[in-house]
């Protein structure tokens, strides 16, 4: 039998990590009923319908809410403070609550508002080391602190796109290396080579869809970042291209491909002949397609330029800004 009925526990989770998963997995420990007050603040750099997402998603058996708008967030702010809070809560929380769960000092006021015992959980952070500003900070190299739930959300999906013959693998591979990070093959090379550069249109559709499930599989893992040579739009964009016409499951593939951002191409690299490739001489009126598309999908996306070494260096740079906006 848990030692008390009702507890609360109240956070921005902004992001979720596992800082924050120890205090209700202890507070769950505890108690037969947990509510979970998802702070609703008005800038905040993360929706809070996203955050009481990513809550509901990992503790199901709890009971998540949030307050209809933006409360202070420091007694410094107004002399009613506790008052509007208390007020808030009361009118919020459907029976009362037994024990308040904090890993900050504002706990124990916040119980003897709510009439509750206080429960302080890991104040020194010593069971998981870190904050939620710190990972805003640096998403990346404190990704490992992250709930599963953030990571399939705040996972950058960088999609290198354009014409044929503009480095496009090659810029994948480097580009995966240097941040140390998965990336996913071009899929329609392998379909293009087993049949011997003689693809049919009924081709595209197993190109898109093999293609959707590498990409698919490689997010599963939930890497913070994941580099993609080429996407579906490419493969609408080559299937009007080869047999003025393309196939109806292309523009769902495209659908359900939301990556991050787009680094398109440009065709200022020399022709190289390739058994996947076939048009030599119309490569800008490619990329001008390929920006239109882009462009109408309202994609984010940077032009990348330069050869050889001058490219990648201009790419690596973009990425990051991408990282740390």
């Amino acid at each position: 039998m848990k030692r008390y009925k009702t507890g609360f526990v109240l956070g921005k989770f902004c992001p979720l990590h596992k800082g924050h998963m120890f205090l209700i997995d202890t507070a769950l420990s505890h108690v037969e009923q947990l509510y979970i007050v998802v702070d609703n603040i008005m800038d905040d750099v993360i929706a809070v319908n996203k955050r009481i997402q990513w809550v509901k998603k990992e503790y199901p058996e709890t009971i998540v809410l949030t307050q209809s708008h933006p409360l202070p967030q420091d007694p410094s702010e107004t002399p009613e403070f506790w008052n509007i809070w208390r007020e808030t809560l009361c009118a919020l929380l459907p029976e009362s609550i037994d024990v308040v769960f904090a890993s900050e000092t504002y706990g124990e006021r916040l119980a003897k508002e709510l009439n509750a015992e206080f429960f302080m959980v890991d104040y020194e952070r010593q069971q998981v080391p870190i904050s939620a500003t710190s990972i805003r900070a640096d998403i990346v190299r404190n990704w490992e602190y992250l709930s599963d739930s953030a990571k399939a959300d705040l996972m950058t999906t960088i999609c290198i796109f354009g014409p044929e013959s503009t480095g496009k693998s090659t810029l994948t591979k480097q580009l995966a290396t240097y941040f140390g990070s998965p990336y996913v093959d071009e899929y329609a090379e392998t379909v293009i080579r087993s049949k011997n550069g003689d693809i049919s249109f009924e081709d595209m559709e197993i190109i898109v869809r093999g293609h959707h499930e590498n990409i698919q599989s490689a997010m599963a893992v939930l890497p913070p970042i994941l580099f993609i040579d080429t996407d579906a739009i490419t493969s609408k964009i080559w299937s009007n291209e080869l047999f003025g016409k393309e196939s109806p499951v292309i523009e769902d593939y495209i659908a359900r491909q939301n990556f991050s951002h787009y680094l398109l191409l440009d065709v200022d690299l020399p022709w190289q002949d390739d058994i996947h490739r076939y048009r030599p001489d119309n490569r800008r009126d490619f990329f001008i397609r390929c920006k239109q598309e882009l462009d109408s999908r309202g994609k984010s996306y940077s032009v990348v330029t330069g050869s050889g070494e001058e490219r990648k260096q201009n790419a690596i740079a973009l990425v990051k800004q991408l990282l740390n906006p």
